[in-house]
């Protein structure tokens, strides 16, 4: 069996590729059905977040199937596949596993060190028992990858002060503006990224916070949690020409603000600057916004020189985050390597309790033993014994397939049975 990715990230395919690849929560039992048409693909993980989408599978036959994938995705998101090709990396065995190592401690994000990734990984392993096939390889998997992003979070300093998309986005607006205590915000939407975003304008001291949201307890439970005003989803654009600071991030398929809204209400402020961070994907805000005199428009892709500067800070705590990584990719490998002794454990067992329990029938028949009870008994010691006998030669078994050596009979008898030189 092997582990395969197929997938895209902020490095390798811009905002314009990825949401359209983004896996709804609508359309994801879709995709995983389609997927899991094919009989040699037996387990299936889906990441799919604003800055990547990603698709781990396992198979005995990586090269066909990852293909397979791929059409599957490019016709569901009418793209053509030789398109798609140019935006993709795939990753088999020992990188696949490195790969999402890495991904979940944060060490593959746009923010290095990121913190949101680990809970969208965890949620991605949960959705994927719920609409796909979790078995033993993706069990373990998960276990190992939670460990993993747990690990480097307590062991190294690299979520220290956390740098999120969200504090980028507002970092980016402080270059803007300058001074925050003078200006106002409107926060659409009110998920974890707005959540961020608006907390961080509260921490720079904004003047006032408008949080609108589609369900509109949830606008006021974080507009109350950041001093802020809940206003309603139908009534934001009355809010706009208030609004110096727009952010964005919503599921919605459609924009959320129009370039016509935009240029409407600029002729209202006489063409006070506003500034608009879209955080979606798909993305929330019309790009064509940034035509209009004294308005810029940044999404996702425009943050990252902003998080550059932040990088530096992290690159030394990535290092021994890496060391951790390193270790563990290790123990999985060791882990997938010891399976295959598994079934020739399994006969060797076998075939010692045919031959007690054929050995106990024989042994019962020469001594006219009929009595239940003392059947028992034997069975007992003879199963100890046999227990006693195993234990040497099956647990050198399992820790001599780590090293991977090619021994001689004689070599491999020697460590099967504990045997030590003869002096």
């Amino acid at each position: 069996m092997h582990l395969a990715v197929l997938g895209l990230n902020h490095t390798t395919s811009p905002v314009e590729i990825r949401e359209k690849l983004a896996v709804s929560n609508d359309n994801i039992e879709n995709i995983y059905s389609k997927i899991l048409q094919n009989d040699r693909i037996y387990e299936l993980l889906i990441i799919s977040t604003c800055n990547r989408v990603e698709y781990y599978m396992v198979t005995d036959d990586f090269l066909c199937n990852v293909d397979a994938v791929l059409q599957i995705v490019a016709s569901e998101s009418n793209i053509d596949p030789f398109e798609l090709r140019k935006y993709t990396y795939i990753h088999c065995g020992v990188d696949a596993v490195k790969h999402i190592f890495r991904v979940a401690s944060g060490l593959d994000s746009l923010v290095l060190g990121e913190p949101q990734i680990f809970g969208q990984v965890k949620d991605a392993f949960t959705a994927a028992r719920l609409y796909g096939r979790v078995n033993t390889f993706l069990n373990k998997l998960e276990d190992s990858t939670i460990r993993v992003g747990k690990k480097v979070r307590t062991q190294t300093k690299i979520a220290e002060n956390p740098v999120s998309v969200s504090y980028a986005a507002v970092e980016l607006a402080k270059k803007i503006f300058n001074d925050l205590s003078k200006r106002v915000a409107l926060v659409i939407g009110a998920g974890e990224m707005c959540e961020l975003a608006a907390k961080h304008l509260q921490g720079n001291g904004i003047k006032k916070i408008y949080i609108t949201n589609r369900t509109f307890e949830r606008a006021e439970a974080l507009a109350k949690d950041v001093g802020g005003t809940a206003i309603q989803l139908d009534l934001f654009k009355d809010y706009l020409k208030y609004a110096d600071i727009v952010i964005s991030s919503t599921g919605s398929p459609n924009y959320m603000v129009s370039f016509e809204d935009v240029h409407h209400v600029m002729n209202e402020r006489k063409h006070e600057p506003m500034f608009f961070i879209d955080i979606a994907v798909p993305r929330d805000i019309d790009p064509r916004i940034n035509d209009i005199e004294n308005t810029y428009v940044y999404d996702i892709d425009d943050l990252k020189s902003v998080v550059e500067n932040n990088k530096k800070q992290r690159e030394k705590e990535a290092l021994r985050a890496m060391e951790i990584i390193e270790q563990s990719v290790d123990d999985f490998m060791d882990w997938l390597e010891s399976l295959k002794i598994i079934p020739i454990i399994k006969i060797i067992r076998q075939q010692f309790e045919e031959i007690k329990n054929s050995e106990i029938e024989r042994m019962a028949d020469k001594l006219k033993i009929v009595d239940d009870g003392e059947l028992y008994r034997i069975n007992l010691i003879m199963t100890s014994y046999m227990n006693k006998l195993l234990h040497t030669p099956i647990m050198n078994i399992k820790n001599s397939i780590k090293d991977g050596k090619d021994y001689s009979i004689s070599e491999a008898s020697k460590i099967i049975f504990g045997i030590k030189e003869l002096k």
